[in-house]
Formats: structure tokens, sequence, C-alpha cells
């Protein structure tokens, strides 16, 4: 198991939206492949200690980090990760909304949320489009939160303001957008 520079162990329940996020997602999205398909999402052991990590809080409930960069081998499971991290970007509980009972955060979903996927090409963003859309097609996610899986934007049937949608960065067009979680691929 590669450790990189994260700190040792995981962080206290206390500590971190992750453990809500985490259960959240292996409730609402789905195995999109291989041989279990279709079953609940779940994360690898080092996949959870980064997203445990990544949601850390402070005791007033700031972000512990304002910033993470993934760098793991090919075949390491970098694109499902971070596409199950852009559905709880856009759907999920993740951001701090105080703290129940018994001193654990609680997490509530992002008001506005909207999800890029950077690449330098549009095309560079296809394999996390097609992970987000196999995540989400026959998931518990897609009838709760009624969604519409295109195959470029995900978004509300509702027509509720919010999406997930792929992003070329190196277009001198890009202004004036207001994400709030960007996945952006470093080779």
């Amino acid at each position: 198991m590669q450790t990189g520079n994260l700190p040792p162990g995981v962080p206290a329940t206390n500590e971190s939206l992750g453990y809500r996020i985490i259960e959240w997602a292996q409730t609402y999205i789905v195995q999109p492949d291989g041989e279990n398909a279709g079953e609940p999402w779940r994360f690898t052991p080092e996949q959870l200690r980064f997203v445990l990590w990544l949601y850390a809080i402070n005791p007033d409930g700031s972000w512990k980090y304002s910033a993470a960069t993934l760098r793991r081998a090919k075949g390491w499971g970098k694109t499902p990760l971070l596409a199950a991290l852009a559905i709880v970007e856009f759907i999920g509980p993740c951001r701090f909304a105080g703290w129940d009972a018994y001193g654990r955060p609680i997490a509530k979903p992002v008001p506005l949320p909207v999800v890029q996927l950077g690449a330098t090409a549009l095309d560079q963003t296809e394999q996390t489009m097609d992970m987000i859309r196999g995540m989400l097609s026959e998931s518990p996610a897609e009838a709760v939160y009624g969604l519409d899986i295109g195959k470029t934007t995900v978004q509300f049937k509702s027509g509720k303001p919010g999406s997930i949608k792929p992003r070329a960065t190196a277009s001198r067009t890009n202004e004036g957008n207001r994400p709030t979680f960007v996945r952006a691929p470093v080779d």
C-alpha cells in the first residue's frame, strides 16, 4: 500500500466528513463494470484513507486541507475514485453543517453544485464521464435525486440548477465559471 504524504492512520470520526461521504457513496452509487457491476460501490482501503483525509476538517468545521493531488500508477483506480467524488460533490453530503449529539460532523450537499471535469481537450474527459454514467445508471441515486444522465452532462430532470460537465482547460473562453469541485488529470 502506498501512503504518499498522507498523515499516518486515519482521522477520528469527529475530524472528517469522509465517514459520512463514504457511507453515502456506498449506498447511492453502483459498481459500473466488471463482475460486480450493479452492486453497491466499494472503495479500496487506500481510496478510503484518501477520502477521509481529503475531507478532514478543523474543530471549527473549516477544511484541514485546501487542495489535494493524487498520483498513482496506471490501473490504481484514480478514474473511478474521482468519478465517485464528482458524484458526491454533485448530490452527496460533502459540506460541513454542524455537529450531531455525539460530536461527529454533519454533512450537507452543496446548494448549487457545479462540478467540472477538466482536461486540456474535451475528449480526455470521456473516460471519467463514462465512469460517472456507469456509477449512476440504474443506481439508487438516479431515482432518488431525479437525475438526467446525458453523454456529456449530468443534471437534474426537474431543471434544478447544478451539473457535472466536462471542461477544456486550455480554452481562453472559460471565464465566469463558478465551480464547486474541479477534477483535472495530471499525467
